[in-house]
Formats: structure tokens, C-alpha cells, sequence
């Protein structure tokens, strides 16, 4: 079926006013914020920089695959290749905390504007980055992402505002909308997550948050693995995607001008969900983040920088990540392999749900949150389940009365 790419060649001769502005359109930014860009662009369209990176020799590798197909097509597709980009910032620190960020604006009308959040690089930060967003309710990346928000928004104050991003920038995406200002949550149009990995409650039950929910739109793909980390109480859709690289958007199914949607999660997807949900309460909070952060000072010492460093050579790498976990000081590499150890056995003990006849592969799919809920556990045990007890038990009810039916 075709993906996003395709859409650019149908589509990609039609200005806004022919084709409305649509997801598969913001999707397409949440891709290109990925292309190796930094604050020179500022000013040009998007054509231009595509025409630039087209015969950088640092991007020829980049040119045999999806980016490089991308920046093929953008100089021949107005709809997008003629937009003029406002702002495009990088940053890459250690200090005061681990952050891998880059965001950049497009003009998209003459009165809106979309910025646009990039998700996790390569380089080790970000991958530090990530593990944190897995047991801490706030990053410090979702501040800097809001800050950049108040930012630009001040600098084009009459611009109605999109919000998107991928993986990653999905969730700073969300998150900066939900602490904006009111004045300023009631220009934004839309925020969008493309396999965003949620939140914890501790941030989706605050004031705006809830009151920013109904302009909140997330899209996973079929066998999700990111976007089953953490909770989804916004609206999500479930599209249909190859089991290879689903991840990327660029290969998620479209027809026409939106997405095509899957049946619901897969087996595999709801199984992953429960392992992250057992894993997260196997080791407590305070003696994870010690461990990651034992593990990534480690990888610094040892001048891994970046995350190819240790899977780009299998044998290589196995060598590197042995050193590294050989560097760390007995104890705490008594509770790493401890670690490791929970999440062989936290997976082990769900991967077999989707081939039970438990309750949980009893459950119905769903494809649309408004419908029916996409996921029927919360991430933290706490909290109240998205499937009650009892309409839990009408459902099996129903199902046995349907089988006596059917003998």
C-alpha cells in the first residue's frame, strides 16, 4: 500500500486551498525535521535546502534511502517545497542535563504556522534522554520544547499555531500545548504525536493538560513499541503499517488524505504494553535512574557517543557494551545485570498473552480512543483501569453467550 511519499507525488502539485492541510501533511514534517539542517536555513523554502542537501557529500549515504527520496521530491512539489522555514534550532548538552533537541517553524499560510519537534537521534544524549522520559514524569527536554513554544509564538503573534513531532518530539509536542499559557493554547489548531510514548498521570491529570486534551491527536501504527510506554489519554488513532521500521511514518499506509487505520493494536503491541507496565514497578524509581546513570557515565568514559558505535559492528559493539558494563563498579553492575535480567523476564511472562485464551486476548481491538479505549491498563498500577472491572465482565459474558450460541 502507499506511504507518505507516495501522497507527496499525488499530492504534492496542490497548494493548501486546492487540499486542505491534513495529518498525512504533518506527518511529512515530522520527517523532514530529521534531515541534517541547522539555523542557515532560516528563510529559505524547504525546495532550497532539499537542492542544497542534494549534493552535500556528507548526505550522499542519506540519498539511498527515505531522506534521500524526500529531498528528491520536495523541489518538485509545491505544496510543501515551497514553504519558507521561520526557525531551526539544534542543541546537543550534557549539562545541566542530558538534552538532544531540535525544533524548527515553517510558514504554512499567511496567518499559520507549524513548528515542529524532532525525536531521538543516534547520538547517546538522546538515548539518555529517553531512558529518563521511562521513569520520570518531567524531562528537561519537555521544558526546553515548551520554552521554544512561548518563543516563537511571541515573535509571530498573530499566527494561528500546528504543533508536531515523531516519537520524542510527539510527546514534547503534546506536552508544551498542555503547559502553554490559556491565551496561547487557544491559538494552537492542533498538536500532533506521530508514535509519540505518552505520559505519566502525574502530567496528564494537571489542569491544562485536561483542559488542552481535546486538541491533542496522536497516531501509532499497528505493532507499536514506543508508543505503548507510557499512557494516551488523548485521542488515538491506530493506522496500518509493515511489521519492518514501522516507526517511521514515511512507511505507514495512506490512501487518499489521511491514513489508513489498522484494525487495532496487534497481539504483540498489547503484550508489549503489560511488560513495560511489570517492568516499571519491578525496580523502583530511585534505583533505575541511579542505574542509568551509572550505565551512560560509563559509555562517556569509555568515549561512546554515539548509539551505532555499538550496533553498526555486531562483534564490535558486543566487545564495547562488554566494557562498558565491566567498567562499573561491582555493585552496580551486580544491579545492572539485575536490571536486564527483570526485563528478559517481564517480557518473557507477557509474550505469551496474545496466544492464551486469558482474559486480556479476550479484549476488543479498537482503532479510534473515541470509540473504544486503545489501551485497557494504565502504566501506573495506581490508577484506575481505562476498562472497568464490570464492563470488563459484561464483555466475557457476552462472548460466552455468543460461543453457547454458535455450539
Amino acid at each position: 500500500m502507499a506511504g507518505t511519499l507516495e501522497y507527496l507525488r499525488w499530492r504534492g502539485d496542490l497548494s493548501f486551498k486546492e487540499r486542505p492541510f491534513n495529518s498525512v501533511d504533518v506527518s511529512l514534517f515530522a520527517s523532514i525535521i530529521y534531515l541534517p539542517v541547522d539555523k542557515s536555513a532560516k528563510g529559505h523554502t524547504l525546495s532550497e535546502v532539499a537542492e542544497k542537501l542534494r549534493v552535500l557529500p556528507s548526505f550522499q549515504v542519506q540519498m539511498k534511502d527515505l531522506a534521500g527520496d524526500q529531498v528528491l521530491l520536495l523541489p518538485k512539489s509545491p505544496r510543501l517545497g515551497k514553504v519558507k522555514i521561520l526557525n531551526w534550532t539544534n542543541r546537543l548538552e550534557k549539562d545541566p542535563y542530558p538534552l538532544q533537541f531540535t525544533a524548527a517553524t515553517f510558514r504554512l499560510t499567511d496567518n499559520k504556522i507549524i513548528i515542529v519537534y524532532r525525536g531521538t537521534d543516534s547520538s547517546l544524549i538522546g538515548w539518555n534522554e529517553d531512558m529518563n522520559m521511562n521513569y520520570m514524569p518531567k524531562v528537561y527536554g519537555q521544558d526546553v520544547a515548551a520554552h521554544y513554544l512561548k518563543e516563537i509564538a511571541a515573535e509571530f503573534p498573530h499566527d494561528k499555531i500546528y504543533l508536531a513531532g515523531h516519537s520524542k518530539g510527539g510527546n514534547y509536542a503534546e506536552y508544551a500545548l498542555s503547559v502553554a499559557e490559556p491565551d496561547l493554547q487557544d491559538r494552537i489548531i492542533k498538536a500532533f504525536s506521530f508514535d509519540g510514548p505518552g505520559f505519566f498521570h502525574q502530567v496528564w491529570k494537571a489542569p491544562g493538560f485536561v483542559r488542552a486534551l481535546p486538541k491533542m491527536k496522536t497516531y501509532l501504527p499497528e505493532a507499536s513499541i514506543i508508543g505503548t510506554m507510557l499512557d494516551h489519554p488523548e485521542h488515538v488513532l491506530i493506522v496500518t503499517a509493515p511489521m519492518v521500521q514501522q516507526h517511521d511514518p514515511r512507511r505507514w499506509s495512506v490512501g487518499r488524505d489521511s491514513f489508513v487505520l489498522a484494525e487495532g493494536l496487534t497481539s504483540g503491541a498489547r503484550s508489549l504494553r503489560h511488560f513495560f507496565i511489570d517492568f516499571n514497578h519491578s525496580i523502583p524509581e530511585k534505583q533505575r535512574g541511579e542505574l542509568w546513570d551509572a550505565l551512560f557515565q560509563a559509555f562517556d568514559e569509555l568515549n561512546i557517543t554515539d548509539i551505532f558505535q555499538i550496533t553498526a559492528h555486531k562483534l564490535l559493539g558486543t566487545v564495547r557494551f562488554s566494557r562498558v558494563i565491566m567498567s562499573l563498579e561491582p555493585e552496580t553492575r551486580r544491579y545492572v545485570l539485575h536490571m536486564f535480567g527483570e526485563i528478559i523476564n517481564a517480557l518473557r511472562g507477557n509474550i505469551s498473552l496474545p496466544f492464551s485464551e486469558s482474559d486480556f486476548a479476550l479484549y476488543p481491538k479498537s482503532n479510534d480512543s473515541n470509540k473504544a479505549p486503545i489501551f485497557f491498563e494504565f502504566y501506573d498500577k495506581t490508577v484506575p483501569s481505562l476498562l472497568p472491572e464490570e464492563i470488563k465482565q459484561r464483555f466475557l459474558a457476552e462472548k460466552e453467550n455468543e460461543r453457547k450460541k454458535l455450539k
